[in-house]
């Protein structure tokens, strides 16, 4: 993958973004992205890849931050990177606390900067908000082109490959990764609080690995 560091200088004024014009903050180091993969033997257009890098196609608006700011971004699954576009020219935005929220307009959908203390780190879906936030990891992988061995055994061509999504339960001072067993969970929790969480597992038959249930269970912690 080719980048190449740019740094661009904007004009800064007080809270209120606009376009490509303003950001926020001055002499903002970016990175001017390419949409191809150094693949070890080849330099890969994503368009010649199988499959999907972008958790939408094409540029979306999008609110950036808490302010009125809405520019067209992306976000790139493979590389966890939110992407601008600025004529004609795509940049992926630093992971900064100043940039830690991205919300695309038309669906609503948020966007969070986090971490959590195995070391996910990156963006984070938020399914569900409130004292406890319902989060959701979404990553790609990039599979290189396999040559056909010979001519009874195909080869299969480069792909990126949507993996199983990671959920997590974040309150206000840590981020607990869900796994199918209850007991991880649970566990997560004061002694106080775990029989009531077990028993709303129990009684209404949560799956954690289902993603309903959990916003039904996150729903819950939150009343």
């Amino acid at each position: 993958m080719k980048t190449v560091i740019i740094t661009i200088s904007l004009l800064f004024c007080g809270t209120l973004l606009q376009a490509q014009q303003i950001d926020f903050a001055r002499n903002t180091q970016f990175v001017k992205s390419m949409d191809e993969i150094n693949s070890g033997k080849a330099v890969l257009k994503y368009s010649d890849i199988k499959g999907n890098a972008f958790y939408k196609n094409g540029f979306n608006n999008a609110k950036i931050g808490e302010t009125t700011t809405i520019l067209p971004i992306r976000y790139n699954m493979f590389k966890d990177s939110f992407e601008i576009l600025n004529n004609n020219d795509v940049y992926a935005v630093p992971k900064d606390n100043i940039f830690s929220t991205f919300t695309f307009v038309s669906s609503n959908e948020k966007f969070v900067l986090g971490k959590d203390d195995e070391g996910f780190a990156g963006y984070f879906l938020v399914l569900s908000e409130g004292k406890h936030k319902l989060l959701k990891k979404m990553l790609v992988k990039f599979y290189p082109e396999v040559p056909a061995q010979n001519s009874m055994v195909p080869g299969t061509p480069a792909k990126f490959e949507k993996q199983k999504p990671i959920y997590f339960i974040k309150t206000d001072d840590k981020i607990v990764k869900l796994t199918k067993k209850p007991e991880d969970l649970i566990n997560a929790f004061p002694e106080e609080k775990k029989n009531e969480v077990k028993d709303f597992i129990k009684n209404n038959k949560i799956k954690l690995t289902e993603e309903l249930d959990l916003i039904k269970l996150v729903n819950f912690l939150n009343k």
